[in-house]
């Protein structure tokens, strides 16, 4: 991926942290190496304990999940930041991972079915083998879902869990939680799956849901949520409809379920 000596080839350093993130001591820049573009994140030490303690969780996931080299993984590499004169900070780890394009952009709604059938079929398929590897997302959302050389991967692991873990700390992102995360419950296969669908559902209407607040939120997807797809996306309801139930024993319980769903629906070709 990147020459040995490449922070001597780093330029056009350029700092896009959010001042949410930047309150969190998180830090996050473009660049290019050797005429490439990168992103570079890394956090602050001392800052904010828990959003050091999910940067280090990130680093551990890497380190485990390296060696199995999974397709939705970008090549990565994590370097010392003293390595980076440019930052004024020298202590911890920096990640950096190739620049990339949302695999769930925008498009025009005359958008070929077949194509729009595909970026589902990939992008859940991703999902599904992080899954069989034993490991939950934890905080799937549209900007998680990354497009390089015109494939999909999947990026920010810093909530990643196994399986079997029970974790009910509320740290997922309220557009995308499922309805039992706001009554205490443990994140999950199926949590993961609900967030992937408010991210397919927002793709497919263009448009983003809107709650004024955590209590909002929880009304909205525990009670409120009605799913109303354009026209000619309606082929897709069956899976939306799976996804998105709101009581976990009527949701697809894994992603083989949605994708057994997909491939019952049929495309035009020739539309």
């Amino acid at each position: 991926m990147l020459k040995h000596d490449f922070a001597s080839h780093i330029e056009n350093l350029t700092c896009v942290t959010k001042p949410t993130s930047a309150a969190l001591g998180r830090c996050l820049w473009t660049c290019t190496i050797d005429a490439k573009n990168y992103w570079l994140k890394y956090h602050l030490p001392e800052t904010h304990a828990q959003s050091e303690q999910d940067f280090m969780h990130e680093q551990l996931f890497y380190e485990e999940i390296h060696f199995k080299k999974p397709a939705w993984l970008l090549s990565y590499k994590f370097i010392e930041a003293s390595l980076i004169p440019q930052l004024d900070h020298s202590l911890g780890k920096v990640l950096i991972l190739p620049d990339t394009d949302l695999w769930f952009g925008s498009f025009t709604h005359e958008s070929n079915l077949t194509n729009v059938y595909l970026k589902i079929w990939l992008a859940i398929n991703k999902l599904a083998e992080l899954h069989e590897l034993g490991w939950i997302h934890g905080d799937v959302k549209a900007e998680h879902f990354r497009k390089f050389q015109q494939k999909p991967y999947l990026i920010d692991f810093e909530k990643t869990r196994r399986i079997l873990s029970c974790d009910t700390v509320m740290d997922a992102t309220p557009r995308y939680m499922a309805p039992e995360l706001f009554q205490g419950g443990c994140k999950g296969i199926q949590s993961d799956l609900y967030a992937f669908g408010i991210v397919i559902y927002e793709w497919l209407t263009q448009t983003r849901l809107k709650a004024g607040s955590y209590r909002d939120w929880a009304v909205l997807h525990c009670q409120k949520l009605n799913i109303q797809l354009p026209t000619q996306f309606l082929i897709f309801y069956p899976l939306l409809a799976g996804l998105l139930q709101k009581q976990q024993q009527n949701r697809f319980s894994n992603a083989d379920e949605a994708i057994n769903c997909l491939k019952q629906i049929q495309i035009d070709k020739n539309h």
